[in-house]
């Protein structure tokens, strides 16, 4: 992660991989030739780079007349308030990996980048309120592929290493809300809700028939909810 201060106890604050003034001209080129920008940033430095490249694609995809290209910001961990507003304002779309607040919350908040700055992770709820359409995803094999699991982080945003331990109460959902994450606004960031995300005549008959409703169960509960069926474009798979 590139960070605009540094990790505890060091004097390290990351590094990009990619240098920022080529990262503007890359989305640039690639929004101008009619592409989605997808752009990898975890760190509050990164994302402050993203924000300068994405802007520019943001622009070229516009006087390029190729309109709504839903650009995402790949993480986007460690997101500030200034930034949340920027994404909206930019029409943006962020894609949370939301084992970052389960798996290594604790480790985050303790060892890495200290408890003010751990508050930043995966900012869900403020994303919400600041009417920015954002999704979830395990970054497998860095997490299980799970989608009912993270819906559980996303609501609860408890801790592995501390049960019954929450990180940034504020910053968790309702169900409704993780469940679209990983649905129709999964689909909507990939440009397929023509087909996909939800159950609609002319779409893809893609679903799965839980046990129970993820609505009703005790919230901790939600990712040992037993998947009965498995459907793909209409057939039963499982």
């Amino acid at each position: 992660g590139h960070l605009r201060e540094p990790y505890l106890g060091s004097d390290d604050r990351g590094m990009p991989y990619v240098d920022p003034e080529v990262l503007v001209e890359t989305a640039r080129r690639r929004a101008e030739a009619g592409w989605q920008v997808v752009i990898h940033a975890n760190g509050d430095r990164a994302i402050d780079d993203t924000l300068v490249a994405l802007a520019a694609a943001v622009d070229a995809s516009a006087a390029a007349g190729h309109g709504d290209r839903r650009h995402r910001i790949e993480h986007c961990s460690l997101l500030h308030d200034e930034q949340i507003e920027r994404i909206a304002q930019l029409g943006l779309s962020p894609s949370f990996l939301i084992g970052h607040v389960h798996f290594w919350g604790q480790a985050f908040r303790d060892q890495i980048i200290g408890a003010e700055r751990a508050d930043l992770l995966d900012r869900t709820a403020s994303c919400s309120a600041a009417g920015i359409r954002w999704t979830l995803h395990s970054d497998e094999s860095v997490t299980p592929i799970d989608p009912l699991r993270c819906i559980h982080n996303a609501v609860t945003r408890d801790l592995w290493r501390e049960p019954g331990t929450t990180l940034t109460p504020s910053e968790r959902v309702p169900v409704e809300a993780a469940i679209r994450a990983m649905t129709a606004d999964a689909a909507w960031q990939c440009h397929s809700d023509h087909e996909l995300g939800t159950l609609e005549p002319g779409k893809l008959a893609d679903l799965v028939v839980l046990a129970e409703d993820p609505r009703s169960v005790d919230p901790h509960a939600l990712a040992d909810i037993e998947v009965l069926e498995t459907w793909m474009d209409g057939v039963r798979r499982h």
